[in-house]
């Protein structure tokens, strides 16, 4: 069973970095990634999400932004990670129409942590996601 460890370990490798490929990203550690977020309309009782709900990012990323449901939205970061500093990129323009973008930098203003954000016309109907930022290694895939 042992001489199976090496062919599992490599599989499950293989399968991570199709997965990051598959949501739009590398899965290498080096370089910037690009990111992407799209606010989608899903009906229901919660009509609007992020997709996904959780991204994970490194300093250097950026994540994108993308209007997919023609609804006016908007990124609204309620909690930030202590030592963040995102003065005015707290909260992102107001989205109108499909395919507009919002494109954000993770840069020196966003510490290490977790990021809650909300879309600020649908908050009360929990239009909500998640930002990581994490340093250095494999940036996981969005989930």
């Amino acid at each position: 069973m042992s001489h199976l460890r090496p062919l599992m370990t490599v599989s499950l490798a293989a399968l991570l970095v199709l997965s990051a490929r598959a949501n739009g990203q590398n899965a290498s550690p080096a370089g910037p990634h690009m990111l992407v977020v799209k606010l989608v309309e899903k009906g229901g009782a919660m009509p609007y999400a992020f997709e996904p709900a959780i991204t994970v990012a490194q300093r250097g990323d950026t994540v994108r932004f993308i209007e997919a449901a023609g609804v006016m939205h908007n990124v609204h970061f309620t909690k930030q990670a202590r030592g963040a500093k995102l003065g005015g990129a707290a909260t992102g323009p107001y989205l109108t129409t499909k395919g507009q973008t919002y494109d954000l930098v993770i840069d020196a203003r966003f510490a290490e942590g977790t990021y809650e954000f909300v879309c600020e016309p649908h908050e009360a109907i929990g239009m909500k996601g998640t930002l990581v930022v994490k340093s250095g290694g494999v940036v996981a895939a969005n989930r």
